[in-house]
């Protein structure tokens, strides 16, 4: 829905999750993006995750322009994902 739209995802599991859970809970639901573990806490410091899930809301400009933290329901997302498209049209 959001792909032809330059729209990516990126999931990241932060340092307390066990990397080989989440490796199988990411195959167990087919996720259809790139999943990588934050293992050095580098990351979850970086933006300050300080719970799961919390989901960030990236502009083409590389900054982020909203974040979500705990569980997203997808009209949520597809809500947010369109206001960020639209404000990137009025620039």
């Amino acid at each position: 829905m959001f792909k032809d739209r330059g729209v990516s995802f990126l999931g990241i599991n932060v340092f307390w999750d066990n990397e080989v859970a989440a490796h199988k809970f990411v195959e167990a639901r087919s996720v259809p993006y790139a999943v990588g573990h934050d293992t050095g806490n580098r990351i979850g410091s970086l933006y300050g995750v300080d719970r799961t899930p919390t989901t960030f809301f990236v502009a083409q400009d590389g900054n982020v322009a909203a974040v979500a933290r705990g569980a997203v329901k997808p009209q949520g997302l597809t809500a947010a994902l369109e206001q960020l498209l639209s404000k990137r049209k009025d620039q």
